[in-house]
């Protein structure tokens, strides 16, 4: 199939891209997507029904009359919407001294002058300068849309304001003010951009500055709405995201893109495809584009050449993240906080990140950002927290290379050392978080590197260094014939940034008028988008039956409206459960037009109320098959360990090991509460060992163990070589079995988390 335009990566850079392409140039346009999940650093992950974003943390500028709130609104056909952070949304500390920003530039001014009153002059400078060299940074990206005759004089203000914006951060604090607690208050945000005073230019901290300074917004509902509103206007022209799409290449014929090669891994055999258009937009980033999907040598190499080295020179300069995830017992307003951001400092120095990095690493960190997704979010059936703290892409470098699960002991011990100094800092100023605490997930470089393909897991693109500023070559156009990029690396660090990179990239391809003719469909009011055909990805499902075989978990048959064309066992399907809320559940059976699930609605969400009220005959979409979650094919000896609905990727891997004739080869450990809980008994084939564990029952009998499935587990003896694991269930009974099975030396552990 031809399209018009294909799109590398679905951040919030592609999206809007695709989505203006779509929407205001008629044009069909394919999103490809590494990952399982759409929506790059805006996608938001789930575990037991609640909800972490893992990128977007808040917003500024997206009052109800900005600019960017009209492009949102337009892009999302009016159905995205925002909250209010607290007035005081940002609380900066530091010992014995703490600062809290509020929603108003005057009023920011004056709380400044009212704690450094011998400062006044110069904070009075300070805000004239963040507005100067806000409005420098802003002319450089618009410089690429306006009238030719116009640019010269765009070239000319610039210049003029040049050598204060291209100065660092540090540099310019040092010149203006002589307070050292003043500086580090003024730079306590530098994580907003992911660069230190030292190496970030003063250009990026102003524009960061300046977007915050009349408050801060988030999605209702999570930041995982923004790629689900925007998708409608992408699939009402025949385009369509499509998820498992690795991108290897970009094709080049006659010095031109007109294409991608593509390893497709929607299913459990991975394949190559080829995808072509005379359009292509790379919103992986500059390093991944120009280093990895194009030649590096020849002509192509020759002309992006200076691109790939300003890349190398700028990468040194690199940071990534370690982020706690936390779901609490209790809203965070029992600790007196409404849903404002803190940044938690020991001390004033923000200058020596590598001593930093360090100190995270043994569990003694200095500096970090904790907010709360479910306060911001306006969800008030669960309850988070994140905390969050710049590390040296290098930090995990002792397990790269790794598998995702399966990186051993040693790590699981190192990320234990990093979450508990997080949590400690974090308790110091939010006493009582710690006894909140149900659940904790550390994500570090390499998690950041699997999901995103950033090298090293770099927390955002082109460091925004002096040098990265000075760069007249960098934007959404490139050397290459057919090939635009978007996002961060055309636009500006942050999601408003990627955001505006994404309308770049669309304007150069609708040509000389493309910016203009997209503020003229952005400012007419949103109109929701009527009905389409589904795209490829996605199938019409009826509710053919529905069955409680416990309490709380169902068993639902659905009828497709086209056969299933491949399926793995072990993959799972995305259930449209509510408007723009999807939740991934794996497959129990899949035969032609008929697939099943197995849903536990005991977590009370919005899968739990969809499944609660389905009635026989209801209609949703349904995309599958998706996930890698499948049977390595060898003689192992198979051990497998459930508890609750996380059985359901086994049974269809249990039917196939029976058509195979080697379900002798398996084990089943499934834990449950009571007898009462004990579903397996209502589906076959099972591996006839099978042992149930039951936490909370006073007699046992034959087949029954008394314990946690991590009990029984403990008495289990093995060949680490020889024996494989397949873990699924809660996201706390995974991560323990996992933990368990590494200590006494397991290898092959596979387990499935969305």
């Amino acid at each position: 199939m031809m399209w018009d335009v294909i799109v590398i990566g679905s951040g919030i850079g592609g999206i809007t891209s695709a989505g203006l392409l779509a929407g205001v140039g008629g044009k069909k346009v394919l999103v490809l997507e590494k990952h399982t999940e759409p929506g790059g650093l805006t996608h938001v992950f789930r575990r037991d029904g609640a909800a972490w974003d893992v990128g977007l943390h808040y917003i500024g500028n997206v009052g109800p009359d900005s600019a960017t709130r009209r492009l949102f609104d337009w892009l999302s056909c009016g159905e995205l919407q925002w909250n209010p952070l607290p007035d005081d949304f940002d609380c900066f500390v530091y010992p014995d001294f703490q600062f809290k920003v509020p929603s108003d530039p005057a009023l920011y001014k004056k709380r400044l002058i009212t704690r450094f009153p011998d400062e006044a002059r110069a904070i009075k400078r300070y805000f004239r300068d963040i507005n100067l060299c806000a409005l420098w940074a802003t002319m450089g990206f618009v410089r690429a849309f306006v009238p030719q005759k116009i640019a010269p004089l765009i070239r000319v203000l610039q210049r003029l304001t040049s050598r204060k914006s291209l100065q660092t951060t540090q540099q310019y604090m040092e010149k203006n003010f002589r307070s050292p607690l003043l500086r580090a208050v003024l730079v306590s945000q530098w994580g907003d951009y992911g660069l230190p005073p030292a190496k970030s230019a003063f250009a990026i901290h102003a524009q960061i500055v300046k977007h915050y300074l009349n408050g801060a917004w988030y999605p209702q509902g999570g930041a995982g709405r923004i790629v689900r509103t925007f998708e409608k206007r992408l699939e009402s022209q025949g385009g369509e995201i499509r998820v498992s799409q690795e991108v290897v290449s970009i094709i080049i014929e006659n010095n031109r893109a007109v294409g991608v090669k593509v390893i497709d891994r929607r299913s459990g055999a991975a394949r190559e495809v080829i995808y072509r258009a005379p359009t292509i937009i790379s919103n992986i980033g500059v390093e991944n584009t120009f280093q990895y999907l194009l030649p590096v040598d020849g002509e192509i190499g020759s002309k992006t050449a200076s691109i790939r080295a300003l890349v190398e020179r700028l990468k040194g300069n690199a940071v990534s993240a370690v982020t706690l995830y936390l779901r609490l017992k209790a809203p965070i307003s029992t600790l007196g906080v409404q849903g404002e951001n803190y940044w938690i400092n020991t001390h004033i120095d923000h200058s020596d990140l590598g001593l930093h990095s360090e100190n995270v690493m043994k569990g003694q960190p200095s500096q970090i950002y904790v907010s709360f997704p479910s306060a911001k979010a306006g969800d008030g059936r669960f309850h988070t927290a994140e905390i969050i703290t710049f590390v040296l892409p290098d930090a995990f470098s002792a397990w790269q290379g790794t598998v995702k699960g399966q990186r051993g002991n040693g790590y699981a011990e190192q990320k234990k050392r990093v979450a508990e100094g997080l949590l400690r800092l974090a308790e110091t100023s939010l006493p009582g978080l710690t006894q909140l605490v149900s659940y904790s997930e550390l994500s570090t470089p390499l998690t950041v590197e699997h999901y995103t393909s950033h090298p090293k897991g770099g927390f955002y693109g082109l460091p925004a260094t002096p040098e990265r500023y000075s760069a007249y070559f960098l934007g959404p156009t490139t050397p290459i014939a057919g090939l635009y990029i978007s996002g961060t690396d055309a636009g500006c660090l942050g999601i408003v940034g990627a955001l505006m990179g994404g309308v770049g990239a669309a304007s150069q391809v609708l040509g000389p008028k493309g910016y203009h003719l997209i503020q003229t469909a952005v400012k007419k009011e949103p109109q929701r988008m009527p009905a389409y055909p589904l795209p490829t990805n996605k199938k019409r499902a009826v509710l053919l039956n529905k069955t409680q075989i416990t309490a709380t978990i169902w068993y639902l048959h659905f009828e497709l409206d086209s056969p299933l064309a491949a399926f793995e066992p072990g993959q799972f399907g995305r259930l449209r459960v509510a408007d723009y809320e999807w939740r991934d559940y794996s497959i129990a059976h899949a035969e032609g037009r008929k697939i099943q699930f197995v849903i536990d609605t005991q977590t009370g969400g919005d899968g739990s109320i969809f499944v609660n009220n389905a009635t026989i005959g209801q209609q949703t979409d349904i995309e599958l098959p998706l996930g890698h979650y499948t049977l390595v094919r060898n003689s192992n000896r198979k051990v497998f360990i459930a508890t609750g609905t996380g059985i359901a990727p086994f049974l269809p891997m249990f039917n196939q090991l029976e058509r195979e004739k080697s379900i002798h080869l398996a084990e089943l450990f499934f834990g449950c509460q009571t007898s009462a809980d004990d579903i397996t008994r209502h589906f076959s084939p099972l591996p006839p060992a099978k042992i149930v564990c039951l936490s909370r029952t006073e007699t046992v009998s034959d087949g029954v163990f008394k314990g946690r499935v991590t009990d029984a587990l403990n008495n289990l003896r093995f060949d680490p070589a020889t024996t494989d694991f397949y873990v699924c269930g809660s996201a706390a009974m995974v991560m323990d079995c996992q933990s368990l099975l590494a200590g006494k030396g397991a290898k092959n552990i596979f387990i499935e988390t969305y």
